[in-house]
């Protein structure tokens, strides 16, 4: 037999999903609760707030303070608690490494990641570092959203000098960046391969603050050229772009 925290929960839940309330009885039916035990949690609920009776319908509805409480936890979290579960689900989904990028003085420092390889060759480099934004797929993800005068002056800051320090596919000069941010443009994410480093391929997409539309951060996945093959790539991007929306739809409300 389920407690009444049980039976609680359930009733949240379901009220969760019914914007216009319930009925006392259905939810009964619904939740297999004796009316009776349903009236003693329900009054219960509405006296400690967390549900009301409408006086027209005489449906239960949730009050406010199941998303005021929401609300009131994401602010007290840190920005790698708040989003690490759209990076384990989509390490999951990609079983390769996933990172969280985040933008600040124009720069892309990597603050969050999860490893989705089980086995077999892994890439997963320490988080904290800052991107070289010409060679990386973050960095292409970036540079593709801005005007020209931005990219122009982020380019120089950046320079090509260190290119040799890269994989081989690092860009030498502007030609060859701008065409690999074009190709990033068209396809709505950045996609490198021997690039960053030999041997690697990876693909970013950029987070942008739905309230401001400027960029704020950025979602990757990278792994082994091997195992993160075009084909590969093309089969990820929906989940790449889902879980920089989910990111992007909760961003105003924690606390950096």
């Amino acid at each position: 037999m389920l407690s009444n925290t049980d039976r609680s929960l359930l009733i949240l839940e379901a009220l969760l999903k019914e914007v216009d309330g319930c009925a006392l009885s259905q939810l009964s039916v619904d939740l297999d609760i004796p009316k009776s035990a349903m009236h003693r949690i329900l009054t219960a609920m509405k006296d400690m707030g967390y549900i009301y009776q409408d006086e027209i319908t005489q449906h239960y509805k949730l009050t406010l303070k199941i998303a005021s409480m929401g609300l009131s936890f994401l602010s007290s979290r840190s920005i790698t608690e708040t989003f690490q579960p759209y990076l384990d689900e989509l390490a999951e989904t990609s079983s390769e490494l996933v990172r969280l990028g985040l933008i600040e003085d124009e720069k892309i420092i990597w603050i969050g990641k999860a490893q989705g390889a089980k086995s077999g060759l892994k890439y997963d480099p320490d988080s904290g570092n800052v991107a070289y934004l010409p060679a990386s797929a973050c960095g292409l993800a970036y540079l593709s959203t801005l005007d020209q005068n931005d990219f122009s002056r982020i380019v120089e800051r950046e320079g090509f000098d260190k290119a040799k320090n890269f994989g081989p596919n690092s860009p030498k000069d502007l030609t060859e960046l701008e065409h690999m941010i074009k190709a990033s443009r068209e396809r709505g994410y950045g996609v490198i391969s021997d690039t960053y480093e030999l041997g690697m391929s990876a693909m970013a997409k950029i987070i942008l603050n739905p309230q401001t539309g400027e960029p704020f951060g950025t979602v990757s996945i990278a792994g082994p050229s091997v195992r993160l093959s075009p084909k590969r790539i093309e089969e990820l991007a929906p989940a790449l772009m889902v879980t920089s929306e989910k990111i992007a739809s909760i961003i105003n409300l924690i606390h950096i």
